[in-house]
């Protein structure tokens, strides 16, 4: 594999996220309803990708240690957006699941950060987005082929 070619890509997907950081989400503000901080809806976003999961495993994926997941999780119980349940076979275990709540507020924050993203983009010429589209969906395509299991 050349490391070269590695690199430099990996360089330009780091390099990619300040830029749209700054260009989408700089110019005004971008609270989250409820004052989620990004760490809570980045649990949120998981917990919506994969429905239900043992707090372990979520500190796992998220790279959180196990203390520092009961807060996060506290405040998206207490907003109704998750829900705490026991294992019946082992009370040590304690599963999380989104609730319909979550996935309504997901879809609003969506909805949000698309406007937001549409506002910039609207100044852009039509090749221009016809290009950023294809791109976009090249490579997401691409970054779907990647074994997670891997790591």
């Amino acid at each position: 594999m050349d490391t070269q070619l590695l690199g430099n890509i990996s360089e330009n997907i780091l390099g990619l996220f300040p830029i749209v950081k700054k260009k989408f989400f700089t110019y005004g503000p971008l609270d989250l309803p409820l004052h989620l901080s990004p760490n809570n809806f980045q649990v949120l976003m998981l917990l919506r990708e994969v429905r239900s999961s043992t707090v372990s495993d979520l500190s796992k994926q998220l790279n959180v240690s196990r203390p520092n997941m009961t807060p996060l999780l506290d405040k998206l119980v207490e907003h109704g957006l998750a829900d705490r349940q026991s294992c019946d076979s082992d009370r040590r275990v304690v599963n999380v699941a989104i609730t319909e709540e979550g996935d309504a507020f997901c879809e609003q924050v969506f909805h949000t950060f698309s406007n937001k993203i549409q506002e910039r983009l609207v100044y852009l010429p039509e090749e221009d987005l016809l290009h950023l589209s294809e791109t976009l969906n090249e490579l997401k395509q691409i970054l779907l082929k990647i074994d997670n299991s891997a790591t």
